[in-house]
């Protein structure tokens, strides 16, 4: 009776062994089929745009294209503050519940905005004019936190090398800056360092927003020989107004990049953002498939070209002028 009754009980630490061992292997089977699924969905990327501006547009295009080259099946969520820097927060919240795998941020405010919302999505800037300045990053070489990308940098004083090429008895420098973007603010006293150079006065007038610059730019033309038109979000989004104002006035005009050329601005020698849109989504590729942000400097472009729109030049009588439309990208 002994006996028959150990046997049993043998029998039964057999059975129960057996069913904890197959218990740990299918949930052991879960968990591997669980952390594969993780790695095999699409990996998925937030855009968000400051403003609605050819320029940044155009850094947007450029990312969204080269990205789907490198990576088909990658889901973009793209959302545009349309200038509104309120709503930016709630975009980038909408991102991390969304569990984007990285954040594409277009213009200092939207980079951030990134950069206060998340700490533990990698963020890549784009349109940053001086990202430390910006407090995005400390460390251009080596990135520190979780933030790294392109700037839009192209030195203020090599266009007005450029500028007194073609205008040499040019004495006032007008500039429009948004009085809520660092970017602006650092260009602005970039360019007043280097009209001492160059014997220049700079006329200068902030905006608080869109609404205040056809006022701004009749306030600022009676002071200037020449407007330059920096990498301003404001400025950009209303640079057709500002353009038909210095074409009645008769004040020809510069550009950072061809944004502005194509809406009346007269000309511009600086970087082209379909570019810095694909050199983004290079950076961007390298993080997703794995690579540190620390590992991934910020870069910044060399590449500029000169565009001059037509149209602009012909009404300020500048059309037969060899030093503005020699080797330029001509735009109607």
């Amino acid at each position: 009776m002994k006996f028959r009754k150990a046997f049993i009980l043998v029998l039964l630490s057999i059975f129960l062994i057996s069913c904890v061992s197959d218990a740990k292997k299918e949930n052991g089977s879960e968990e591997k089929v669980s952390k594969t699924e993780k790695v095999q969905r699409s990996k998925k990327i937030g855009v968000i745009q400051i403003a609605d501006h050819i320029a940044l547009e155009r850094a947007r295009k450029g990312f969204e294209d080269e990205i789907k080259k490198k990576s088909p099946d990658v889901e973009i969520i793209s959302k545009n503050a349309n200038g509104d820097l309120s709503v930016v927060p709630s975009i980038i919240k909408s991102f991390k519940d969304k569990d984007v795998d990285l954040i594409y941020a277009i213009a200092t405010p939207a980079a951030q905005g990134a950069k206060n919302g998340v700490k533990d999505i990698p963020i890549i800037f784009n349109a940053v004019t001086d990202p430390e300045s910006a407090d995005l990053v400390k460390n251009l070489e080596e990135p520190e936190e979780n933030v790294t990308g392109v700037s839009d940098y192209f030195s203020i004083k090599a266009q007005l090398e450029e500028i007194i090429s073609i205008f040499p008895d040019i004495k006032t420098v007008g500039v429009m800056f948004s009085t809520n973007e660092a970017n602006s603010k650092f260009q602005v006293e970039e360019l007043k360092k280097a009209a001492i150079e160059f014997d220049l006065d700079v006329a200068e007038v902030g905006v608080n927003n869109i609404n205040d610059v056809s006022t701004a730019i009749k306030a600022l033309e009676p002071k200037m020989d020449i407007f330059m038109a920096i990498t301003d979000n404001t400025v950009s989004s209303a640079s057709t107004i500002i353009a038909e104002s210095l074409k009645t006035a008769k004040i020809p005009s510069f550009a950072s990049e061809e944004g502005p050329v194509e809406n009346g601005i007269l000309m511009s020698a600086g970087v082209d953002y379909l570019d810095l849109g694909k050199k983004a989504a290079e950076m961007a590729s390298e993080v997703i498939d794995g690579k540190k942000v620390s590992e991934v400097p910020v870069l910044f472009s060399t590449d500029t070209r000169k565009v001059v729109n037509k149209k602009t030049a012909e009404a300020l009588g500048l059309d037969d002028d060899n030093n503005l439309m020699d080797d330029a990208k001509v735009v109607e």
